[in-house]
């Protein structure tokens, strides 16, 4: 059986071990559980080794391999930035859906493994989104790498 929501102490200790090999996973004080869903996105992208800071918020998973400078709790998502390699997610547990907001990567390959890791186990009965494509076509291969998902585009 899959534990379909997680407390703020149990949070703690499935992520303890990431935050002790130096990898920083933060979930906001305002969300006091998580749904499994999540949960497990957040686990997968902690796992790639060039992921270093994850940021859960109610509506939103953001993970990177950098933080804003002067906002140190801030994943770096944003397209087209010189040298961070991060994705943030929106999310409604409600509509059971994800979208892709952001994702950035200026080493090829990497952005792949981050959609990989967001998609790995997940739910048929949910929905991936990637409501704005500038990507030239990377959406449309992760489209036809992922088919057991249900994608809106």
């Amino acid at each position: 059986m899959v534990k379909t929501t997680f407390s703020r102490k149990e949070l703690e200790q499935l992520f303890l071990p990431y935050n002790e090999k130096g990898k920083q996973i933060w979930v906001i004080t305002k969300v006091k559980k998580l749904p499994g869903e999540i949960v497990n996105m957040a686990l997968h992208l902690a796992e790639l080794d060039f992921i270093s800071y994850i940021r859960i918020c109610n509506k939103t998973l953001a993970a990177s391999s950098e933080n804003y400078h002067k906002r140190p709790k801030v994943p770096v998502t944003i397209m087209n930035h010189p040298t961070a390699i991060g994705i943030q997610i929106l999310y409604n547990v409600k509509s059971k859906y994800i979208d892709f907001f952001d994702i950035n990567s200026p080493e090829k390959g990497n952005g792949s493994k981050m959609v990989d890791a967001v998609l790995t186990n997940f739910p048929l009965n949910w929905q991936a989104t990637v409501v704005m494509d500038l990507s030239n076509g990377f959406w449309n291969r992760m489209k036809q790498k992922h088919p057991e998902c249900n994608w809106m585009m």
